[in-house]
């Protein structure tokens, strides 16, 4: 009897382990299942992905191509205004020494109208119109020498200074250089 009883537990054993086999081997069917649709989405979503990079890596390239042309047109346009900053410098200082030449060419020229101005000045007046001081059109002729001429603060620019007031009390209306007298 023990034989017959241990032969049962034996087989009641095996049949619980059958069991449990099937079992397990229903619920790995079905993971494997849905694994398999898992992976036919995973495929899709894996072309997507790839079509997505290939598109970025494109996209990358197109970036790098107009980077390298902004960057040479950059460079250019730099090279462009070092070149015309050069020009212009050169330009200012061929003005700067035109400038100067004229300085000189005026100040030489201006020479005898100052000396002519400060010996209207020195002389008395011969008549005196309105104010008590020289002509009008005197002073306008001794004034003709500083038309457009810059003056210091030397003597020139105090004769200057006593034509502006004289020229003032004269009653003239429009100052001889368009300068500062007002009346």
């Amino acid at each position: 009897m023990m034989e017959d009883s241990l032969g049962l537990i034996v087989e009641g054993l095996v049949c619980v382990l059958l069991v449990a086999s099937i079992y397990y081997s229903i619920t790995v069917n079905r993971k494997l299942e849905r694994l398999r649709k898992e992976q036919k989405g995973m495929q899709s979503f894996i072309r997507e992905l790839l079509a997505a990079t290939s598109n970025a890596d494109k996209a990358i390239q197109g970036l790098r191509q107009t980077v390298e042309a902004s960057g040479q047109e950059l460079a250019g346009q730099i090279e462009k205004g070092r070149n015309m900053s050069r020009q212009l410098q050169g330009e200012i200082e061929q003005a700067e020494q035109s400038m100067n030449r004229l300085v000189v060419l005026a100040g030489s020229a201006a020479a005898p109208h100052r000396q002519q101005a400060q010996h209207a000045l020195a002389q008395p007046p011969q008549d005196q119109p309105q104010g008590g001081g020289r002509s009008v059109e005197e002073l306008r002729r001794a004034m003709l020498g500083f038309d457009d001429l810059e003056m210091d603060a030397g003597p020139d620019a105090q004769a200057e200074a006593r034509l502006d007031e004289e020229l003032l009390a004269a009653g003239d209306v429009a100052p001889p250089r368009g300068g500062k007298l007002t009346r």
